[in-house]
């Protein structure tokens, strides 16, 4: 299957979704935040990034930027968000979905993720 990345600063959604990729056949990597989880993707090659968009220090979309100038083998895009104290989900998926190749509103269910995920891998 695919290799995936998954960023998400929150603990509990990044263990559910490595288990539910890693049940579907994927290989997955996990980390807590945009500089490490670039540094995943160069280390590893990726086909897919699922990055959260709201997150402290750098965000989903400046984690996008920073991966896609780095060179190398592109990997295509998950955006994923559950909203924030200030800025609504709908609004942070708005804003991700000119960047990345598909985003997911949180909560979600594994269903939804891997739908989401096969879709963007077979495009």
């Amino acid at each position: 299957m695919a290799k995936i990345v998954i960023i998400d600063d929150v603990a509990g959604v990044r263990r559910s979704v490595v288990s539910t990729l890693k049940r579907a056949g994927h290989e997955v990597w996990e980390a807590d935040s945009g500089r490490a989880g670039a540094q995943l993707v160069r280390q590893h090659a990726p086909d897919l990034v699922i990055t959260d968009i709201l997150m402290p220090d750098m965000d989903g979309l400046e984690t996008i930027e920073l991966i896609r100038t780095e060179g190398g083998r592109r990997p295509r895009f998950l955006a994923i968000s559950g909203g924030g104290s200030l800025v609504a989900s709908e609004e942070a998926l708005k804003a991700a979905a000119v960047r990345a190749d598909g985003v997911l509103a949180k909560p979600f269910l594994g269903s939804e993720l891997t739908a989401q995920v096969s879709k963007i891998l077979e495009a």
